[in-house]
């Protein structure tokens, strides 16, 4: 068991997390991590972000929807580098 303390930074209470648990849970500043209080205990676990398949990702597109003004004109740019279309 590792001990830690709470400490005031700002407006928010930061909690510091050991090197070793860290390591351990492959985790590292600005890792998305969930919290649960279950009987009284505060629970951490690591969150990984979802990771999408190509397929999954052109389920949530819409082929018939409307091109913005902005698309449109990035759409119709010129080259500026050395693009293969």
């Amino acid at each position: 068991m590792y001990t830690t303390r709470l400490k005031k930074v700002g407006g928010s209470v930061m909690l510091a997390v050991p090197p070793a648990v860290l390591k351990t849970l492959a985790l590292s500043t600005d890792s998305e991590v969930g919290m649960t209080i279950d009987n009284g205990c505060l629970i951490i676990e690591p969150r990984k972000r979802p990771c999408y398949s190509l397929e999954e990702l052109l389920e949530q597109c819409d082929p018939n929807a409307e091109i913005s003004e902005e698309d449109r004109e990035w759409i119709d740019a010129p080259a500026v580098g050395r693009e293969i279309l």
